[in-house]
């Protein structure tokens, strides 16, 4: 299945490209390219991340053309404004968005983490953990198997704050991923230099993945030790200012957040440019000093989905995996709500159940193509199409 649908491109003026879907047309920024009008391109992100030919394009859209059109008018039924703020929450969604569910698949890299964040299990005091590197070449051919085999179009890099590697090393993994599986690169290393990201931007990897938490210091400052949150919301905004699609958020049941705190850190999402909320529940991990804490409701986490999307209609917000770990019913309950991404987890199955930041996480150990078929049939079943067409 191709979480893209190619596109044909139609305008061109000052690096915004016109590309059009079946009658339907969409903006996207080209870095990467020369492109003409009538050439066929895939969008992620409102970036054209590939390029191919009329023969490689013309199958799939025949493949897609029937579903998509179907799909639209599932999820048109589906999608009334009127009622609880979740009905509105959605009709806002498909208002600015259609139907179109991002679909992001994730490499969880490396296990090795240099901070000790009171929430999460890959923490450096962790010492029952088994931790594991992959090697630049295996990450390399996970990232091909994903995009050219599984039709990725986006891909998260994910690890804790491991320095092993360095510049030259993940510089090295941006570049031959850009050449041998063209895709949007997204990465979520930590807290890591502003020079590295600079340097791997200009690699090709345009999306970052990086979390605030919470916008309340005093918590901030007790639960990641040694760490001020004001470091990380000027490394947010630095990676903002860089170019980067910026993709953060917060935790939702931290010990002394209250219902305003949640409301809060919607809005200092927001005021961050946020290209995509991504936030979940905490998930207590028995190896860490919030073991104890309560998790969170369901009925708290969709609500903070759907004020997201009451506050910023534009953005992309994520169903995160860690509140399908809390309840199975997350996907279909979140996007219904006023979601429209997902994850789908493509590290190899020998390490995945050693990226231990909640325990019993979804979906680890189903095979690949099983998670994917399981995650299709729910877009599928609610009118979402597995694509991002671009803005």
């Amino acid at each position: 299945m191709c979480y893209a649908i190619p596109g044909k491109v139609v305008g061109i003026k000052e690096g915004i490209v016109t590309v059009d879907y079946f009658g339907e047309k969409k903006k996207a920024r080209n870095e990467f390219y020369e492109l003409n009008n009538g050439d066929y391109v895939y969008v992620q992100g409102g970036f054209i991340i590939q390029k191919i030919s009329e023969r490689e394009a013309l199958p799939v859209l025949d493949s897609w053309k029937k579903l998509f059109f179907k799909l639209k008018e599932i999820d048109f039924r589906l999608a009334g404004g009127a009622g609880n703020k979740y009905r509105r929450a959605n009709a806002l969604r498909q208002k600015y968005h259609g139907n179109s569910c991002c679909i992001h698949g994730i490499i969880e890299f490396s296990n090795y983490c240099r901070s000790n964040c009171f929430y999460c299990g890959i923490r450096k005091d962790n010492s029952a953990l088994a931790r594991y590197r992959m090697e630049p070449a295996e990450i390399i051919k996970t990232a091909s198997y994903a995009v050219n085999e599984l039709g990725f179009k986006a891909l998260v890099l994910q690890s804790g704050e491991d320095t092993w590697y360095d510049e030259k090393s993940l510089s090295h993994i941006v570049t031959e991923i850009r050449k041998k599986a063209p895709c949007l690169i997204i990465l979520s290393l930590g807290e890591r230099e502003e020079a590295l990201y600079r340097r791997l931007y200009d690699d090709g990897a345009r999306g970052a993945l990086l979390r605030f938490e919470t916008g309340r210091p005093d918590i901030y400052e007790k639960l990641r030790p040694g760490r001020i949150l004001k470091d990380r919301l000027e490394l947010i905004k630095k990676l903002k200012d860089k170019g980067y699609l910026v993709m953060t958020g917060f935790l939702i049941g931290l010990p002394g957040q209250s219902g305003g705190d949640i409301l809060n850190d919607i809005k200092l999402t927001s005021s961050l440019d946020s290209d995509m909320f991504s936030f979940g529940p905490l998930i207590p991990h028995p190896a860490t000093p919030l073991a104890g804490t309560a998790a969170p409701s369901v009925e708290t986490v969709l609500e903070a989905i759907a004020d997201a999307r009451l506050d910023n209609p534009r953005a992309q917000i994520l169903v995160n995996t860690s509140f399908e770990t809390l309840d199975a019913a997350a996907i279909r309950n979140g996007l219904m709500a006023g979601a429209n991404s997902l994850m789908i987890n493509v590290t190899p199955e020998k390490y995945r159940k050693f990226y231990d930041i909640y325990p019993h996480r979804a979906g680890i150990d189903l095979a690949i193509k099983a998670r994917i078929g399981h995650i299709l049939s729910i877009l599928h079943s609610i009118g979402r199409a597995p694509t991002d067409l671009g803005l």
